[in-house]
């Protein structure tokens, strides 16, 4: 691939929209899990509103970031999501092994954070990111 068109890669934009339906779901699954009846049974633990706070403006940022092709989108991104990575699994460690609910959100928002991961450190994203 030649670098033009490494430049012109529309994996960062799709990373991007990934980062807005993360915090999407987060502030969707907190809101439904205190809407619904049965809300903590059927969805699972999930980032609580301090998370959700913290991790909002970072995504943003990253969000933006990643949209404009920008390095320092792409190390920004790379440094919140795989710190959220690790979180997440420390925090699933921690669920799993008190024997509290697991749900749809808890495994949704886990499976979000991996595809993330993933797809950031396609060789075809970074490329298109530093290649400027």
């Amino acid at each position: 691939m030649s670098s033009g068109a490494a430049t012109r890669s529309t994996l960062p934009r799709w990373v991007a929209l990934l980062v807005l339906v993360l915090v999407l779901v987060v502030w969707g699954g907190m809101l439904l899990r205190e809407a619904l009846p049965n809300g903590r049974t059927l969805l699972g633990q999930g980032i609580g509103s301090t998370g959700a706070a913290f991790i909002t403006p970072l995504a943003l940022v990253s969000a933006v970031g990643l949209w404009l092709r920008s390095a320092w989108g792409w190390w920004v991104s790379v440094i919140a999501v795989g710190w959220q990575v690790v979180s997440y699994v420390l925090f699933l460690m921690v669920v799993i092994a008190s024997g509290d609910v697991t749900g749809i959100l808890t495994w949704l928002t886990g499976l979000l954070l991996l595809i993330l991961l993933i797809v950031l450190l396609l060789p075809a994203t970074r490329r298109a990111c530093l290649g400027r």
